[in-house]
């Protein structure tokens, strides 16, 4: 029998919460004909996605021409139980928002396998150029406040007064990031704390910017620290139990632009994750690029 992969693994959880979400709540019988329909579509999908068993080099191509489908009819179907649940069904309401953010899940299992897959053949090709990263990262700082408010965890940002300038790749730094803040918060208790740090490097050290997230989650145990960016132990474990995919995303990406991930952690007190981007090598009269 063929070994499953990590993808299919992802995809066999978030699976396996669509359809707890479509089955816990009773819904209006026309509706819950076309929730389990939904399921069962992507159950299929998955299955022929195991049975052929392909190397891993082919896994993307036959992965989004199985999954594209029944994920997209899932997505079209939830928008039309959203349209349609009446505003007082209150339980009905609830079952769709669920199906709505396993579909959303399910999706962003897809993109991140896609991107790290890339990543191991070399095909993600970086535009490394001077950017004042705080801009940068300020005009994400809606969206990491948005993942917080979802789990009602506080969310802090700490960055300089000015312009900071160092050498990135803008949307793969706010990549990173965003995944560093998605999991601080996962693993942040409600009313917890998240937060971005960002501060200068002095010129004697090399220069460039240092981005810390941070949280006062549960924690990382000793033993874990070791795998904590290793795709394949993440897989293995259930999405309440590992950070799944985003951790070992976020170093290969960070890994391109010359830095490494650092993390510190202690068991019920919280986790820091830092990495350093090297300043620019152009000349000070040289105008850097803004978000």
């Amino acid at each position: 029998m063929t070994k499953a992969s990590p993808f299919v693994i992802a995809l066999r959880g978030a699976l396996a919460g669509l359809a707890s979400a479509a089955s816990t709540e009773p819904l209006d019988p026309a509706e819950a004909l076309v929730a389990m329909k939904l399921v069962r579509d992507l159950e299929q999908g998955l299955a022929r996605l195991e049975q052929k068993g392909p190397p891993e080099a082919d896994l993307i191509s036959i992965a989004c021409h199985d999954l594209k489908d029944p994920l997209a009819s899932i997505v079209m179907g939830a928008g039309f139980l959203r349209k349609t649940v009446a505003p007082e069904d209150a339980a009905a309401k609830r079952v769709v928002e669920a199906i709505v953010r396993s579909t959303d899940r399910m999706g962003q299992v897809i993109g991140d396998f896609h991107d790290l897959a890339k990543l191991e053949t070399g095909r993600i090709a970086l535009d490394l150029r001077p950017w004042d990263v705080v801009a940068v990262l300020q005009g994400a700082v809606s969206g990491f406040e948005a993942k917080a408010r979802e789990r009602n965890v506080q969310f802090q940002v700490h960055v300089p007064a000015g312009p900071l300038l160092a050498v990135c790749d803008r949307a793969r730094l706010v990549q990173v990031v965003t995944k560093l803040v998605a999991n601080a918060v996962k693993f942040t208790n409600a009313e917890g704390r998240v937060a971005l740090r960002i501060e200068g490097v002095e010129p004697a050290k090399g220069g460039g910017a240092r981005i810390t997230v941070s949280d006062t989650g549960r924690g990382i145990p000793a033993d874990r620290l070791p795998s904590v960016f290793d795709y394949a132990a993440n897989a293995r474990r259930t999405p309440r139990d590992g950070p799944g995919l985003g951790l070992p995303i976020a170093q290969a990406l960070v890994l391109l632009q010359g830095s490494n991930i650092e993390v510190t952690s202690t068991v019920d007190q919280g986790s820091a994750f830092s990495f350093t981007l090297p300043a620019p090598s152009a000349p000070r009269d040289e105008r850097p690029e803004t978000a």
